[in-house]
């Protein structure tokens, strides 16, 4: 892990308890927006990102333990600069900072390593890059959504939008 004597995100986030998520320990939906707005702008600027969302196989309803557990998995496989947040129904969203698809595609392989026997189901990934062509900061949401589906439906694996 890079920068193991700087904190990691979630570290700040349990510390802060109104951006951390209960159930995972992971940034919860506020921190998530206000990261990922950011993020957006700062792309405008030149900054590169990517969105990668992860399918994991878990339904609604699942353990506690288990969603938290799926999620540490994640998240020890990030930087200390990208974000990991659980958005429901067995998937994660993960801001992958300084980032190109090369790169998003390596942190999608680490991922699905460290969720080998862990993972319900297919491990599926959705990921794409921060773009100028993408207007809004939805519109890069929908294209990793709409990859993400893709790559469900065709029964694991990484989806590019």
């Amino acid at each position: 892990m890079l920068g193991s004597e700087h904190a990691h995100a979630s570290d700040y986030a349990r510390s802060h308890p109104a951006l951390t998520d209960a159930q995972t320990g992971l940034a919860n939906r506020l921190h998530f927006e206000l990261v990922y707005n950011y993020l957006f702008e700062a792309g405008n600027r030149g900054l590169p990102f990517s969105v990668m969302l992860v399918s994991t196989g878990s339904e609604d309803g699942a353990d506690a333990a288990h969603v938290r557990a799926v999620g540490q998995a994640i998240e020890e496989t990030t930087r200390n600069s990208d974000l990991v947040s659980h958005v429901g129904s067995g998937r994660y969203v993960v801001l992958l900072l300084g980032t190109n698809l090369q790169g998003g595609r390596i942190a999608a392989d680490r991922t699905e390593m460290a969720l080998e026997g862990l993972a319900k189901g297919a491990v599926c990934f959705g990921l794409v890059a921060y773009s100028s062509d993408i207007k809004s900061s939805q519109d890069l949401l929908e294209a990793a959504d709409n990859a993400l589906l893709k790559a469900e439906a065709a029964g694991g694996g990484v989806e590019f939008g």
